[in-house]
């Protein structure tokens, strides 16, 4: 799994950093659905929508946001959703900091991974959007390790939730292997330098995982859409050129630069993909 320090080496650039190129209510920083939506606020607002109905949350609901970032999900429940309470679990100290100075007493955050939380109740819905890409490090990988990883992850779920509660996954998925030096150096670039100590799940490996434990009911695949959420993105960071090198330096513009567009590339050619799962769990 990654670990604390790997996922802040990303995430714990500066809150207002990523404010600049992600949506302006949520602050999502995971694939959007772009069907019916004419910009990134839509996009966002309908992915949401689309992985809270494959959680199931209703009204009255206690849910449980693995891998929460700075809170949009949380807040979404609430709002929308009209949930009791939404906890979120991240291991960037930077939005811990950003959702627990929200102040709202129907929203809390834990510093805690999945596998380290301590639950004191059982939830009605379980989220977790862009979270399982961190689950698996390359030496479980190079192990032969990565399944028992994401099987402890769907059993976790399954404990902290009651009888009828279902999972709303969201998450980056390889479908093939790098086929050309393009692919090859994005990838490279993409696990060292953006999300060290991670390696993406494979789709054979997540049915394999949650077997006896979660059935998927729907599934979508859209890694088209992150293709171009990655694109909104970039045009966003572009917009924001001159107050990006001011205050963080050209070296972050030039890093991110390559870094969207090297994501864009992965999903346009199909070796990474992006899949939503509604799972209801097996009892």
């Amino acid at each position: 799994m990654a670990t604390q320090e790997d996922v802040q080496f990303h995430y714990d650039i500066d809150n207002d950093f990523f404010k600049l190129f992600l949506d302006k209510k949520y602050r999502v920083y995971s694939c959007g659905v772009w069907e019916q939506a004419e910009n990134l606020e839509e996009a966002q607002k309908n992915k949401l929508k689309r992985i809270a109905d494959y959680g199931h949350v209703k009204n009255g609901h206690n849910v449980l946001d693995i891998g929460c970032g700075w809170g949009g999900m949380l807040n979404y429940c609430i709002d929308v959703r009209g949930a009791s309470t939404a906890t979120g679990l991240t291991l960037s100290q930077a939005q811990y900091d950003y959702i627990h100075h929200l102040s709202n007493s129907s929203i809390s955050v834990k510093l805690s991974s999945w596998a380290e939380f301590e639950k004191k109740e059982k939830f009605d819905s379980i989220i977790s959007i862009g979270a399982m890409e961190h689950f698996s490090s390359l030496e479980d990988f190079k192990k032969g390790k990565q399944q028992d990883v994401y099987r402890n992850f769907f059993q976790c779920c399954s404990d902290f939730s009651t009888n009828d509660a279902h999972l709303g996954l969201q998450t980056i998925v390889t479908f093939k292997k790098p086929d050309s030096l393009q692919s090859m150096k994005d990838t490279h670039y993409l696990l060292k330098h953006v999300f060290p100590g991670s390696v993406l799940p494979g789709i054979n490996d997540l049915h394999a995982a949650m077997l006896g434990i979660y059935e998927p009911v729907e599934l979508k695949t859209i890694g088209f859409d992150y293709a171009r959420t990655v694109l909104e993105w970039k045009n966003r960071l572009i917009l924001n050129k001159e107050k990006i090198i001011k205050l963080y330096g050209e070296k972050l513009w030039i890093h991110y630069n390559f870094y969207f567009d090297a994501a864009r590339r992965s999903f346009e050619n199909g070796y990474t993909n992006l899949v939503q799962m509604s799972l209801r769990k097996i009892i």
